[in-house]
């Protein structure tokens, strides 16, 4: 039962992390895109290790599939960036 707490909880941070990584959310926290893209980016690395120790799939696949977005992202602002 804790787990599954524990699980939900960490999908629910997660969540909340990506809606406030654009500027609203940096101005709302008071702190720079790139601080709050890094807590982001240790949050899902953090979660994905606690979720394979715990054997908790579903939240594997989720970080898996977050990071996945977070790549594709960082290679599109890549490729816009050498482009202008």
């Amino acid at each position: 039962m804790v787990l599954k707490t524990l699980a939900i909880g960490l999908i629910v941070l997660l969540l909340a992390l990506r809606l406030l990584r654009g500027r609203l959310g940096s101005a709302l926290l008071g702190v720079s895109e790139r601080v709050i893209d890094l807590v982001y980016i240790g949050a899902l690395t953090v979660t994905l290790g606690i979720s394979i120790a715990a054997e908790q799939w579903l939240l594997v696949a989720i970080c898996a599939v977050l990071l996945l977005l977070r790549g594709v992202e960082a290679l599109r602002a890549r490729r816009s960036r050498s482009r202008a």
